[in-house]
């Protein structure tokens, strides 16, 4: 390769390090074929995670920040917040898919197919 040559190559290869592979997307929205295939392969059920959920809402007396259902799986996470009009809030509930565990997330932020 011409000396000089190598640096606008070198770029392009930092620019597209995963040019022809996709990546999974990180939420998964109940409702859909995804979010069953992921909650498939995790330890908790979602009813199981919510009663976690619930469990440790009652003890911190914010029960209101808990949904019967989760309203998104985020990762590995369940989580279980308020409705909103598009997309789910991140502020509620969360509970890790493989351990049960269970922590609360206060900040307002919320997820979306084209938000995270």
């Amino acid at each position: 390769m011409r000396q000089g040559l190598w640096l606008p190559v070198l770029f392009a290869a930092a620019l597209f390090p995963t040019a022809g592979c996709r990546r999974a997307p990180e939420n998964a929205f109940p409702g859909t074929a995804y979010y069953e295939e992921r909650v498939g392969k995790l330890k908790i059920s979602p009813a199981e995670a919510y009663n976690l959920a619930l469990e440790q809402a009652r003890t911190d007396n914010r029960v209101q920040f808990v949904s019967r259902r989760p309203t998104v799986l985020a990762k590995r996470w369940y989580v279980f917040s308020l409705p909103q009009a598009s997309g789910a809030s991140l502020q509620g509930y969360h509970v890790n898919g493989e351990t049960g565990e269970v922590k609360y997330q206060g900040e307002k932020r919320s997820v979306g197919p084209n938000r995270s």
